[in-house]
Formats: structure tokens, sequence, C-alpha cells
């Protein structure tokens, strides 16, 4: 019989770590239930490797049928729908075997009698603790379908962020690997082909061009070195990332790197005026909102600053006045705006206002950098070209000394 590793509160509010046998992951839940234990995670103990559980771990749910999901349940709910038969309907509809193994498990858990956010938090995997924290200020509220339709917005709206700037990496990307190429092709082909003129006589060549004989030899005959010092250097950058005091720096120079540093700044603060707009308009306490919002960006550094905010709110003061500390950041306009929304009361309003402004900015960032990508790009590919065909036709100059 399966085992499940259960972590969870009992009645007493004491947390329960045990491991419980069961047919199935629902049958073990309802008994626990039954003995009074709320669950907060359950997982399959792996006692033997199978090889369909490794797959799993590479399955995945896409960001177009999380919004499909939200949308439709929204207006299932809205129609009258019980949230049970929701989840069914579209756990038989969902085209995606791994969404729809998770749709039914959170169907089968909600009919057990936990809440639809506790039913969620057991695959943060595939619904992250934003989407969970809505969900539950929903079921509160009474206003499940409306979180769930304000939420699909809003991750369309991210969605559309992050392809932005992926959009703004793709076009760099390419030239330079159509660049990398051209000038391999030219250095382990065209360069040693016109060569083969002056063989035996390298000595007499002009030091420009020794060097990038030098060059296209080791290019030919130590491509296995090369090619070994390219996979060391990104295994240790992997590792150096990974790392706490790595990924720390890696983050203080992806805010501060010419063009990209401005278009990742505006990311993220479009990101985080979205983020906490949503959830303080979804009834989310705002020192909760700000430690969630905190945990939803990637940059370290940018989730510290919100972290200011955070306990200058737990101490009773003001959004702003942390975010006038960290200029670099949050431009005076921001926290401005953010002030007057504190005065006023409309907090959510003003942040949304500062996310729509900013995806704005993060198009005319994406537009910068293009701009200026072409030129620079084109520069650097001719000065390259430009060194190795004068390396190839400098000895011509002197040819007749070389050839006797």
């Amino acid at each position: 019989m399966p085992r499940y590793v259960v972590e969870g509160v009992d009645s007493r509010g004491q947390p329960v770590f045990e491991e419980v046998s069961g047919s199935s992951e629902s049958e073990v839940l309802g008994r626990l239930m039954s003995a009074g234990i709320s669950v907060l995670s359950i997982k399959p103990k792996g006692l033997a490797f199978s090889p369909f559980k490794f797959l799993e771990r590479f399955s995945w749910v896409s960001a177009k049928d999380l919004k499909l999901f939200y949308v439709n349940l929204a207006t299932l709910i809205e129609a009258g729908c019980t949230l049970i038969t929701s989840l069914s309907s579209l756990a038989d509809q969902a085209e995606n075997p791994t969404f729809r193994k998770v749709l039914l498990d959170v169907s089968n858990s909600v009919t057990n009698g936990r809440s639809f956010g506790e039913a969620l938090q057991a695959h943060p995997r595939v619904f992250n603790q934003l989407f969970i924290c809505l969900v539950k200020a929903g079921e509160e509220g009474g206003m499940l379908d409306k979180i769930l339709l304000r939420y699909a917005i809003f991750s369309e709206n991210q969605e559309g962020i992050k392809s932005r700037v992926r959009g703004a990496m793709v076009l760099p990307a390419i030239m330079v690997l159509v660049a990398t190429g051209v000038i391999i092709g030219l250095l382990t082909y065209v360069f040693p082909t016109f060569m083969v003129l002056f063989k035996g006589r390298e000595s007499m060549l002009p030091l420009p061009t020794k060097i990038v004989l030098a060059i296209s030899d080791f290019l030919r005959y130590q491509y296995l070195t090369l090619s070994g010092i390219i996979i060391g250097v990104s295994i240790a950058f992997y590792f150096f990332v990974k790392s706490k005091r790595g990924w720390r720096i890696f983050c203080y120079w992806q805010l501060r790197l010419p063009l990209i540093g401005t278009l990742f700044k505006k990311a993220y603060v479009a990101s985080f005026a979205h983020t906490l707009g949503a959830l303080i308009k979804g009834g989310v306490p705002a020192l909760r909102a700000l430690k969630i919002t905190a945990e939803t960006i990637q940059n370290i550094e940018v989730s510290d600053v919100i972290g200011d905010i955070a306990q200058s709110v737990e101490r009773g003061g003001t959004f702003s006045a942390p975010m006038q500390r960290h200029k670099y950041l949050f431009p005076t306009m921001v926290t401005l705006m953010v002030n007057v929304g504190e005065s006023t009361g409309r907090i959510d309003q003003m942040l949304e206002k500062v996310g729509q402004y900013y995806d704005g900015e993060v198009q005319e960032a994406i537009s910068a950098i293009l701009t200026a990508i072409e030129p620079l790009m084109t520069v650097v590919m001719g000065v390259i070209v430009m060194t190795i065909a004068a390396s190839m036709f400098l000895p011509m100059f002197d040819i007749a000394r070389i050839m006797q």
C-alpha cells in the first residue's frame, strides 16, 4: 500500500509530521481530516525509482493553460455552478495530462472538505503563492469569481511583460550567434586557406598576422580544449549564480548594466505595482501583500527593498518613506503616486496606474535596446572582420621580401 508524507496542524494547533499508509491521496486526506488534522502538505513517499515519477518532474503547465483555467472557472462560478462541479468539468476538458491530474486532485480535496485555497497549496509548482492568497481572500469575501477574473487579467499582463523582455533578448542573441559563426568561419577556413601562400615563412609575417594566425590555429587544433573551457566556465557560472552570494552579485549587476539594467528595473517596478495592487484590491492585508510580492520578485535586491517597505508598514509607517531611500529603483514619480494613494485611501488604484505606466516604459526600453544594439553589433562585427582582412593582406605589401 502506498505511503504518504504528511505535514499539518492538529486540533490543538500542534504541528504534525508523519508517514501515513493509504490506498490513495484522497483517502488519506479524508481520514486525517476526520481525525481533526488540517493537512498543509501531502506527498507520496518514493521507496523505489519510478521512470514515470521521474518524468513528472519535467512536465509543466503553460501560462496559457492557467489563464484559460482562471477565466473558465470564474465564468462557471459566476453562472451558478458549484466549485466542485466546475473543477471536475475543467479537469475533464483539460488537454494537458499533467494539468488534468492536478485539477482532479484539487477537485477531490475540495470534495473531501478542504477549502479551495488549501487544495491549491498542495501544488506549488503549478499555482503560485499570489494566486493562492487571492483565492483565500476571495473565499472569505464571497467574491471568488471576481478574484479569478481579475487574476486572469493580471496574469495576462505579467506574461506580456515577460514576453516583451524575452523578445528584447532574442535579436541580440541571434546577432551574436550569427557574428560568432561568421568569425569562426573566417578564422578556421578562409584565413588558413590564404595563409598557405606563406607556409614555412611564418616568422617573417607581421605581428597582427601572427596573432590572428595563432588564434586560427587554436580554433582549428585545440577546439576540444576550447570546448572544455567553455563548458567549465558555464558550469562554474551556474554554481556561482546558484550560491547565495553569487545570486546577490548577479542581481546587483542585473539592475546596473547599461541599457539592460534600465529594462530590468522598469520591468520589476511594473511587476511590483501590478502584484501589490492586485493583492490589496483582492482584500489581502497590506503587510501580507508586501511579503507575498517580495516572494514573487526574482531579483533579491528588489525583494530586499520591498522587505524594507514591509518593515516600515509593520512599524506603523508608510509605503513611500522607504521608497524614497531607494531612488535608483523607485523614481520620485512612483513614490509621489504611492504617497498620494496612501493619503486618499486608494493605493490599489495608484499602484495599478504605476503598473500601466511602467508597462509602457518597458516597451520603450525594449525599443531603445533594439535601436542601440544593431549599430553596436555592426561596428563590433566590422572591426573584427576588418582586423582579420588586414592581417591577411598586410603580408602582401611586403610579399617580394617574404617570398625571396
